[in-house]
């Protein structure tokens, strides 16, 4: 089941990211420490990759994501690089890759891919919302949108708190966003 919910979220992105790249990695991370003498870092999720670094008992790590029985992690070196170590090697709290959406939340992904008018969906707190319009949408939509996807994401968490929906432009956020809107 678990597999089941992160595979329709990870569709859902894709679906709101329209072909584009989904900014940044997930900023969800557990701190953890390595359990074994001396451990290889992989490039990737298995043995037939090649080894990037080694970590030792009580080495900090961030970890981040997981492929099978492989967690990849970050912060095993001064340059913030990404690796892979065996599961078996790395102590993780129990809420390691918990689902980080609910049902509701979930619904409201669906719904936002179906609306066919944004081409990203990021949900930056319980109160913000960052959202990119479809290729071909006016910009001048931009603030009738952004109170919808607003509201609709208030209503699902808590219709008494404030929810501001940020347009940012296709290209990104060099020249700021295009709309601001709050949804009290």
């Amino acid at each position: 089941m678990y597999r089941n919910a992160c595979f329709i979220l990870m569709s859902a992105l894709m679906l709101l990211a329209g072909g584009t790249a989904v900014a940044g990695d997930l900023k969800r991370g557990w701190e953890t420490s390595i359990s074994a003498r001396i451990l290889n870092v992989r490039a990737g999720p298995g043995e037939g990759h090649s080894i990037v670094g080694k970590l030792k008992r009580g080495d900090k790590i961030r970890a981040f994501d997981e492929s099978g029985r492989w967690v990849h992690i970050r912060g095993f070196d001064d340059s913030d690089a990404t690796g892979w170590v065996h599961r078996s090697f790395v102590l993780l709290p129990p809420d390691f890759m918990a689902p980080a959406f609910g049902d509701a939340e979930n619904a409201f992904l669906e719904w936002a891919s179906e609306r066919g008018d944004l081409s990203e969906v990021s949900v930056e707190a319980d109160d913000r919302i960052s959202i990119v319009l479809g290729t071909g949408v006016p910009a001048d939509w931009a603030e009738m949108i952004a109170r919808e996807v607003a509201c609709t994401w208030r209503d699902l968490l808590d219709p008494r708190r404030d929810v501001t929906a940020t347009v940012w432009p296709l290209d990104g956020p060099g020249d700021g966003w295009l709309n601001q809107t709050r949804c009290p």
